[in-house]
C-alpha cells in the first residue's frame, strides 16, 4: 500500500514537473519569437536629412533655399500585432523631436548697388500620424507615412528674430535594409511671424509666410 502511494505521488510530481517544464519552454519560445519579431520589425528611427525648400509671401519674390539640414528621432507604434499576410503592419508614427534648418540668400539691387540679404529659418516640432510598413524580399522594408507636425518656427534677418506657432505636414516613404535606409518626404506649412523681443509684438507681415519643400534623409532603424 505504501509502495503504491509512493509510486502514485511520484507519478503526480513527475507529471506536474513535466507540465511546468513544457509551459516554461513554451513561454521561453514565445519570448524568443517576440524578440525576433521585434528585431525584424524595427520600431525606432533616427533620421539625418538634407533640406530643399521654398519660402513664399504675397507681394514678395519666392526664395529658394541655399542649403538646409534636418534631424529627427521617433518611434512607430504598430496597431496589428500579427502582420497581415506576414508582410504588412499598420501603425502610428510619433516623432518626439524634429529640428529643421534652412538658409536663404537674396540679392537686392538698388540704384546700381547690390545688397546681399540672408535669412536663417527653422522649426522645432513633434510629428504624429498613420503609417504602413511592408516587409518585401529578405531584409528589405518599405515604410510610408503622413504626419501632422505642430511647430515653433523662427526666422532671423538683419539682426531681428521673428517667431510664432506654425502648422506643418510631413508625408513620405523610406526603404531600409536591416538597420539602415534612405527616405524622401514632402514638407509644407505656413506661419505668421511676429517680432520676438518687441514690446509692441507687431506682426512682421500681414500675410502668412508659406514654406513648401522636400527632405531626403538617411534613416537608422532599431
Amino acid at each position: 500500500m505504501n509502495t503504491h502511494i509512493t509510486l502514485k505521488s511520484f507519478l503526480v510530481a513527475f507529471l506536474l514537473l513535466l507540465s511546468f517544464g513544457i509551459n516554461a519552454q513554451t513561454m521561453l519560445s514565445e519570448k524568443e519569437e517576440t524578440t525576433i519579431e521585434d528585431y525584424k520589425w524595427r520600431k525606432k528611427y533616427i533620421n539625418l536629412g538634407f533640406v530643399n525648400s521654398t519660402m513664399k509671401q504675397d507681394g514678395s519674390l519666392d526664395l529658394n533655399s541655399d542649403l538646409g539640414a534636418s534631424f529627427s528621432i521617433g518611434r512607430t507604434f504598430f496597431l496589428n500585432k500579427r502582420p497581415i499576410g506576414g508582410v504588412l503592419r499598420f501603425g502610428i508614427d510619433a516623432t518626439w523631436f524634429d529640428i529643421n534648418y534652412t538658409n536663404y540668400k537674396m540679392k537686392n539691387i538698388t540704384n546700381g548697388e547690390t545688397e546681399n540679404n540672408e535669412y536663417h529659418q527653422g522649426e522645432i516640432s513633434m510629428n504624429v500620424g498613420p503609417s504602413i510598413t511592408i516587409k518585401t524580399v529578405g531584409k528589405l522594408t518599405i515604410h510610408g507615412y503622413f504626419r501632422y507636425a505642430p511647430s515653433f518656427s523662427g526666422l532671423y534677418n538683419d539682426d531681428t528674430f521673428y517667431g510664432n506657432y506654425a502648422t506643418f505636414f510631413v508625408g513620405g516613404a523610406s526603404i531600409s535594409y536591416c538597420a539602415i535606409g534612405l527616405g524622401f518626404e514632402s514638407r509644407f506649412g505656413d506661419c505668421k511671424y511676429k517680432e520676438i523681443g518687441s514690446s509692441k509684438e507687431e506682426v512682421a507681415t500681414n500675410n502668412k509666410t508659406k514654406h513648401n519643400g522636400w527632405r531626403t534623409y538617411l534613416t537608422f532603424r532599431f
